[in-house]
């Protein structure tokens, strides 16, 4: 048994380039016939997603929140009074930032707190209920506001 096992690592060890080409190709093949039986589902997917992305690129994309639209992808120049949502091209000594809408959302309290009830009736106009020791929060802007 020993004998027989140890000629068949030897033949393994012989012969493995020839296994892996064996293994690649029967992987390929396989996925070239999944490939053929769903050409149908796989050409309406691409259809849909060039029709998505031809109508608006960048609302396409997933992202938390549809505040998308708000985005402007322009570097401007270091102003006094600059809108939230563009990107603010800062002298060389620091980094370009890009300011984002985050959406509302329900937030996590430490222990010992709790929502108010303005929170927990806003929440309620969305559809959420609060559970204890949560929070509504509302939609605000994060990143560089340059005044």
């Amino acid at each position: 048994m020993e004998e027989q096992k140890t000629e068949f690592i030897q033949w393994v060890k012989t012969h493995k380039k020839d296994l892996i080409i064996a293994g690649v190709s029967i992987a390929a093949i396989i996925g070239i016939i999944v490939g053929i039986k769903n050409k149908d589902s796989i050409r309406a997917l691409w259809e849909s997603l060039r029709k998505s992305m031809e109508k608006d690129p960048i609302k396409s994309l997933v992202y938390p929140c549809e505040m998308v639209e708000k985005i402007t992808y322009e570097s401007v120049p270091v102003v006094n009074a600059v809108s939230s949502t563009e990107i603010i091209k800062f002298p060389s000594s620091h980094k370009s930032q890009v300011s984002f809408e985050v959406c509302d959302h329900i937030r996590n309290l430490p222990d010992g707190r709790n929502a108010s009830a303005k929170k927990i009736a806003t929440a309620a106009e969305y559809g959420y209920n609060l559970k204890p020791r949560q929070t509504w929060v509302d939609t605000y802007t994060k990143g560089i506001e340059v005044a």
